[in-house]
């Protein structure tokens, strides 16, 4: 009689879940209170903006939402890459450096050498590539912390890409200039003349892993590695084998940021890619993506990414320094990790009761 009654209060709990309508699904998701932050954030500047000659704000039109778009597709494709690897349980914080390399690998193919830019874009796609083996290796067969050991392959790259930023005197320059009408295409190309291109490519991108990491068995996979380890491995899940394709992964989706960036600024440079160093980790988590493993989607990391990105675009509107965006970002990122951090505990909590 217990068991029935306990299974009919089963049923009666998955019944009630199954009425709850999708407005109040929505809700209890991890990305509403972000959404409703970016509402906030949209309404502060659309009132804090100046107006325009025509007598509407400054912030609030269609060409500061196509900015906005513009944007985000270098930070999304880092995004992207490193949110995978923090579901998986692992980071990358490398993945700047690598798309900073590829830009430069580029940059000097253009404008040093006699390499046609399609064959300089292979070469800069498999230098990142390279990087994620390296990386991959460090952690898997040398047994490094994903931390430490993509923290020093950025500080090794910071260095190789100084020594390739020198001039025929010798002297470090740290960016190289070049011009190509093909490449620069890739980062400024519009569609129809107002829709950015390569940030339509990224929304695909995000859509794509998404729904691999929300509906398949890969995305099953990294969320079982995440949460737990011990449980991935009775399963006969391969952990190594999906960690090197995470890393290169991230590498390589990186290196397409550095070549929209290089495309755009007619530049590659060591530091051209500093500033995002830890805005996808920052979106990522923002977005839902426990920095411990095993949770989260790429939905809401677009989401943190966009509020990120919106507050930026608010702050120049607005007439305010651009330095306060990266402070956002430390304050979010800040904010994210403790909640995640209580999350975690009442979880375990919840589990040990």
């Amino acid at each position: 009689m217990r068991n029935i009654s306990k299974e009919r209060e089963s049923e009666n709990t998955d019944n009630s879940y199954a009425k709850i309508s999708p407005i109040k699904k929505a809700i209890r998701t991890k990305a509403f209170p972000l959404f409703i932050l970016l509402v906030v954030v949209i309404a502060v500047f659309a009132v804090l903006s100046p107006l325009g000659n025509d007598g509407f704000q400054a912030f609030f039109r269609m060409k500061t939402f196509w900015r906005i778009l513009q944007d985000l597709a270098v930070p999304g494709f880092l995004t992207i890459g490193v949110g995978l690897l923090i579901v998986s349980g692992s980071i990358d914080l490398s993945a700047a450096s690598a798309g900073s390399l590829s830009g430069v690998i580029i940059a000097v193919c253009m404008a040093w050498t006699d390499i046609s830019w399609p064959v300089a874009i292979v070469i800069g796609l498999v230098a990142a590539a390279l990087v994620g083996v390296i990386n991959a290796v460090l952690v898997n067969e040398l047994k490094q912390p994903p931390f430490i050991a993509t923290m020093a392959m950025s500080i090794v790259l910071g260095a190789v890409m100084q020594i390739i930023c020198t001039d025929k005197t010798g002297q470090l320059i740290g960016q190289v200039n070049f011009s190509n009408d093909f490449i620069q295409q890739i980062g400024t190309y519009k569609i129809f003349g107002e829709v950015p291109a390569a940030s339509m490519v990224m929304v695909f991108f995000f859509i794509i892993y998404g729904l691999a990491l929300s509906k398949s068995k890969f995305g099953r996979t990294l969320y079982l590695m995440g949460g737990n380890q011990a449980a991935a491995h009775l399963a006969g899940i391969n952990a190594k084998r999906f960690s090197y394709f995470l890393f290169i992964n991230s590498s390589v989706l990186a290196s397409f940021s550095g070549i929209v960036n290089a495309s755009r600024v007619k530049m590659g440079g060591a530091q051209a890619l500093a500033n995002l160093q830890f805005t996808g980790i920052t979106a990522a988590i923002l977005g839902g993506i426990s920095f411990g493993g095993g949770s989260g989607g790429l939905g809401g990391a677009f989401l943190g990414l966009l509020v990120i990105n919106t507050f930026g675009t608010g702050m120049t509107s607005s007439g305010a320094s651009p330095y306060m965006t990266p402070v956002l970002s430390g304050i979010l990122l800040i904010a994210a990790l403790t909640f995640d951090y209580f999350n975690i505990r009442a979880q375990n909590k919840r589990v040990g009761a």
